[in-house]
């Protein structure tokens, strides 16, 4: 079953309520050849289109802080914990 960005988003926003905040929620792509376009929501074109993802968790209330976490801010911060 295909998916759209909003139902994405609403599971985002789920573990977000569920957690307390948005450190828990990063993006996870399979752009990178893993999986076709047919495993992304149906409105993932390319991979330039996952920067409809900030506009969505903009227009649900989210800051440029938690925006930044879930755009990748919270891979790095993992990656980094992890090789330190």
């Amino acid at each position: 079953m295909n998916s759209n960005l909003e139902r994405l988003i609403d599971n985002y926003d789920h573990i977000c309520q569920l957690a307390g905040n948005s450190l828990h929620v990063g993006i996870g792509s399979d752009l990178d050849g893993g999986f076709g376009k047919e495993q992304c929501p149906m409105d993932i074109e390319t991979i330039a289109d996952l920067q409809k993802i900030d506009t969505l968790l903009s227009q649900r209330g989210y800051n440029a802080t938690d925006i930044e976490n879930v755009m990748g801010g919270n891979w790095l911060r993992l990656l980094r914990k992890a090789w330190s």
